[in-house]
């Protein structure tokens, strides 16, 4: 396998990337010069540097302080009796930008195929049930699952639903999921804010 094979291979790992998309990056970076390839591979190289995950959130952020929450977690005026539910880093920018939540964000990390037979190895729930259980000592009074209208994305709430059940119930909190708004098949990272506003309004 020689190097424009091998890099196409690391670039099908991204998220909606088949091979010929990952052939045309390649492709792409080999018509650029020097100075581009550098810049890239040292910004790279450097992701990680100042970025921290959200201790509570889970959500990857710039961390200008020593501090362990992200911005939307140690905000004092976001609505602490609500907390959604969402796969993605993205589905928490799509759902912000819409600015008609105020409520905290829980990141999941993934969501679980039909046939997952170890659902924490790709997903957060064990954090998610040490997040639920700590809010609901601060007033948590709903939970909302904001997934993907797909297989994988119903296959997940139902596994999440079932998760914090025994929790919703022994502290009276509502689990709610998102109403009309969002066509089947439609993910949540490519809807409009208005389509969002809708889902999230119409939740049940």
């Amino acid at each position: 396998m020689n190097s424009i094979e091998k890099l196409a291979e690391i670039f099908r790992q991204f998220p909606g990337t088949g091979p010929r998309q990952a052939k045309r990056f390649v492709h792409f970076l080999l018509a650029q010069n020097s100075e581009f390839l550098n810049e890239l591979s040292a910004q790279i190289t450097n992701l990680k540097s100042g970025i921290a995950q959200c201790a509570a959130c889970q959500r990857f952020f710039s961390q200008t302080k020593m501090s362990a929450l992200c911005d939307i977690c140690a905000d004092t005026s976001r609505d602490s009796t609500l907390l959604m539910i969402v796969e993605k880093d993205v589905d928490c920018d799509s759902v912000r930008r819409m600015d008609g939540y105020r409520g905290h964000f829980f990141i999941l990390g993934g969501t679980l195929p039909i046939l997952e037979r170890d659902p924490t190895r790709k997903v957060r729930a064990r954090e998610l049930v040490t997040q639920v259980e700590g809010r609901a000592k601060n007033g948590l009074k709903e939970v909302i699952l904001a997934f993907s209208v797909n297989p994988e994305g119903e296959n997940t709430a139902q596994y999440i639903k079932k998760t914090i059940e025994p929790l919703a119930q022994k502290h009276g909190i509502k689990i709610s999921t998102l109403g009309r708004g969002l066509s089947t098949g439609t993910e949540l990272e490519y809807s409009d804010s208005d389509t969002i506003k809708n889902a999230l309004r119409n939740r049940s």
